[in-house]
């Protein structure tokens, strides 16, 4: 019988190219060279001996028989791929895998974590810090904490918390009070990470550009590792600068703070839509939240 089988490259590479019509999106899709998906889809039509392609110049249409195969190929291709992932999950009973941002996974995350620990010892939480966005099922991650504005095609996902924007700075280099003086402020050194120096320019009602930074950063726990060294001082996410503001390992160099434009966000594909675990995780993540939020007042 498995001498009877068509490769699975050769139906895979027939699936899609009875959804897609076109060779070049087949191996766009597949990462294949446009010749890998035209041997493929010959090396099916051989095995079978059946024609299952109206070839024209830049198109390739079905057949009535190439139609119906189609379809009871996307069906046996539809089975093994649930059968697959049931198999994968039921290896993974007690595990979550979750994709977080490095600097939220640091400064907010991790302090937390043991509360986690204590409530759920059976389940092991597996976290993939990650600053793209992530791609589920080629890295397996059951869900993500991601900023932004929440509206991702192809995933479900729950907003979690606002957050603000301030500025901070080591208590060496700016002593421990805030300072209302922007003349000051602007002279002194300052470090860079992304963050939207309009918004805050605008709450805080200043005509003036943003100060020149001695210093860029792609990553904010990089920059925050800078401001406590004295490196120069930073605006940031509140969320991942409060742990280090409770532990006067940093001070707000200066009171105003306003509000981000983007927002945490829980997010998971389809797939994990019933899994226990995510709700676990999800309702643990609310009690945080509120008990963070509570701690700013």
């Amino acid at each position: 019988m498995i001498d009877r089988i068509p490769s699975l490259s050769s139906l895979r590479a027939f699936e899609a190219m009875a959804r897609l019509e076109r060779v070049n999106s087949v191996a766009k899709e597949l990462h294949l060279t446009h010749g890998a998906v035209s041997h493929q889809l010959k090396l099916l039509e051989d095995s079978l001996g059946v024609s299952l392609f109206h070839r024209q110049t830049r198109q390739m249409k079905l057949t009535e028989a190439g139609r119906t195969y189609a379809y009871q190929v996307r069906q046996a291709l539809d089975e093994l791929s649930q059968a697959s992932t049931q198999l994968k999950q039921s290896h993974r009973q007690n595990e979550l895998t979750v994709s977080v941002l490095p600097s939220f996974a640091m400064h907010w995350l991790l302090p937390k974590l043991d509360d986690f620990r204590q409530n759920h010892p059976d389940l092991k939480l597996h976290l993939h810090a990650n600053l793209s966005f992530t791609e589920f099922e080629r890295n397996r991650i059951d869900c993500a904490i991601r900023f932004g504005h929440g509206q991702w095609p192809e995933v479900l996902s729950e907003k979690l918390m606002d957050d603000s924007l301030v500025i901070v700075g080591s208590p060496t280099l700016i002593g421990r009070t805030p300072s209302a003086t922007f003349t000051h402020l602007w002279k002194l050194p300052w470090l860079h990470a992304g963050e939207s120096w309009s918004s805050w320019l605008m709450h805080a009602g200043l005509e003036m550009d943003a100060p020149v930074a001695a210093l860029h950063f792609t990553d904010s726990t990089h920059l925050l590792e800078a401001v406590q060294r004295g490196m120069g001082l930073a605006l940031t996410r509140r969320s991942i600068a409060q742990d280090l503001l409770q532990r006067q390992a940093l001070v707000l160099a200066c009171p105003i703070e306003s509000q981000h434009s983007g927002a945490y966000h829980l997010v998971w594909p389809h797939r994990s839509q019933n899994n226990p675990h995510l709700h676990k995780l999800r309702d643990w993540l609310s009690i945080q939240v509120k008990k963070y939020q509570l701690s700013l007042r």
